[in-house]
């Protein structure tokens, strides 16, 4: 029987969902996900929409068109924060590959897919395990203790962005900082707006700067096949920029502080390197650093499993929960690093699935390669339970400091 009004017979639960056991999903996003139908979420700015927490609806609704992300409501943190990111992006909002919807999106998407296919990624790997190498010679240099994620895992996806898009890594503060107001539950929206003001008038420049002196590079590319304008082009930098750091920094970081934390786990990849590739992978499922940053709107009227979602309401998806999910992953709960058979959500699912995700994987998995093979040793330098865990306003879950020795 299809519960028309499910919305208004049930009190919609509230934001914050914060994870209780570290890395494991709340007991409200299993509750969620149990009953295998959507929940009423009341969102940040007051509206009562939906949540969906299983895998098998958290999938159907990512790939379902009746789906959009073009009016997505902001999932998490303070009303009014992305508000004020739209408007000092203003007309590079054209070239943000993740807020538009077809044919918009597959036009953006297609003029700067080349560089990111596998093929297009692996030819990286030489700069990528260079920079990792680099910064390992960087650690070992200043001897721990030291804080992991300011010293290795920041500055690698940092430093691979920038040499992406053919700038000195020495302009990494015009995106990091921006990035952390937008993060930061501390920071306010009239911060967001002034700092993305400057990095979209910087992000400008750049474009400029290309056009004029030609370089190898994806902005280059992008200006030379004459498909975007140049506002499209530097929409679509600052959001390469802004994406293309702070959550790969946050894999890296997060995925080191949970194997170091069961010392088995970090032994395990230091003695079966053969195991990294699976080993990587099983990370993203079990630690979904995205665990509700991922928002639909309807389109028309849907039904998910029984439940009727009204056209232009809102459904949150929780990665978390759904990769946590026991009817799609036998023993969830655990990292099992060899793990063959894992079609986890981490990086989202349909035509909206992470355009960076390979390379997202490739510094993983290079980065916890260089570690494991460089530093065995590694351990950290405070008690597990005093390492900080947050969720951010973009729904991003992550440390902001991992103190190690070795």
């Amino acid at each position: 029987m299809t519960e028309t009004s499910r919305d208004a017979r049930e009190a919609p639960v509230g934001f914050p969902i914060v994870r209780e056991d570290r890395f494991l999903p709340p007991p409200l996003l299993r509750e969620v996900g149990a009953s295998g139908q959507p929940r009423p979420l009341r969102f940040p700015d007051g509206h009562v929409g939906w949540m969906v927490s299983d895998y098998a609806n958290a999938r159907a609704v990512l790939a379902d068109r009746r789906f959009i992300v073009g009016v997505t409501r902001q999932a998490s943190g303070q009303p009014g924060k992305y508000e004020a990111y739209d408007d000092a992006l203003g007309s590079l909002r054209s070239g943000a590959i993740t807020q538009a919807d077809p044919p918009a999106h597959t036009r953006l998407r297609r003029a700067v897919g080349e560089r990111f296919t596998p093929a297009g990624v692996e030819e990286r790997r030489a700069r990528i395990e260079r920079i990792v190498s680099e910064q390992l010679d960087a650690l070992e240099r200043v001897g721990g203790p030291t804080d992991l994620f300011a010293e290795y895992a920041l500055p690698i996806p940092s430093r691979v962005i920038c040499d992406l898009l053919g700038v000195p890594e020495s302009d990494e503060h015009w995106f990091v900082k921006p990035t952390e107001l937008l993060l930061s539950p501390q920071a306010t929206p009239e911060q967001v707006k002034e700092a993305f003001a400057a990095f979209s008038e910087y992000v400008r420049e750049v474009v400029e700067r290309k056009r004029a002196e030609p370089e190898d590079d994806l902005l280059c590319d992008l200006l030379r096949a004459e498909v975007l304008d140049d506002e499209e082009i530097a929409g679509v930098a600052l959001e390469l920029f802004v994406t293309g750091h702070e959550t790969s920094a946050g894999l890296i970081a997060m995925s080191t502080f949970a194997l170091l934390e069961e010392r088995a786990r970090w032994e395990r990849l230091c003695s079966e390197p053969e195991l990294l590739e699976t080993g990587a992978e099983e990370l993203l499922r079990y630690l979904s650093v995205v665990d509700i940053g991922f928002t639909r709107t309807a389109t028309e009227d849907v039904e998910i499993a029984g439940v009727a979602i009204a056209a232009g309401q809102s459904v949150a998806i929780s990665l978390l929960g759904a990769n946590h999910d026991e009817d799609q992953f036998e023993g969830a709960d655990e990292v099992a690093i060899e793990r063959s058979e894992n079609r986890h959500l981490a990086f989202g699912h349909g035509i909206h699935k992470c355009l960076g995700q390979h390379l997202a994987r490739l510094e993983l998995g290079v980065a916890l390669a260089g570690l494991t093979q460089r530093l065995p040793d590694l351990r950290l330098a405070v008690p597990a339970s005093e390492v900080l865990l947050e969720s951010t306003d973009a729904g991003v879950y992550r440390v902001s400091s991992l103190p190690v020795t070795w």
